[in-house]
């Protein structure tokens, strides 16, 4: 495991704080407990990752709605750099839980969001995740 835990302070989105094992990601869609904010749905479990980060998270624009990787791409930056702001209250009541969890974050619109709405609908995701596994940890 890798000892550095990020800064929350800083905003950063650094390489361990990325869910980029498939094998996690498929147990996630197959066994993880999911909601939809539209136009968001979010996947989560708990799961025991590979590094000290307490949440680890992905995200993904569907190549069904959006078939340029442009799109795609510019619609994950966004969710990417709403999720950067807005995960320290995240992290902090996952730490204080002391669990590790994994996230998926799938973009369900039909078109490519603003910068502002990404903002309001991703915040209200996150808070509904935290509403939700307090539910499910009791």
């Amino acid at each position: 495991m890798n000892g550095v835990v990020p800064s929350v302070n800083r905003l950063t989105f650094r390489k361990p704080e990325r869910l980029v094992s498939r094998k996690i990601i498929e147990q996630l869609v197959e066994k993880g407990k999911s909601f939809q904010i539209a136009p968001f749905r979010l996947i989560w479990m708990v799961h025991n990752l590979q590094v000290a980060n307490p949440v680890q998270v992905a995200f993904t624009a569907p190549k069904r709605n959006f078939k340029s990787a442009v799109e795609r791409n510019k619609i994950k930056r966004l969710m990417k750099e709403v999720y950067r702001k807005n995960k320290a209250g995240l992290y902090s009541f996952v730490k204080d839980k002391h669990v590790q969890v994994a996230l998926l974050i799938v973009y369900t619109g039909k078109v490519i969001p603003k910068y502002s709405e990404v903002e309001v609908k991703l915040t209200l995701t996150l808070q509904r995740f935290v509403e939700d596994f307090q539910k499910h940890s009791v």
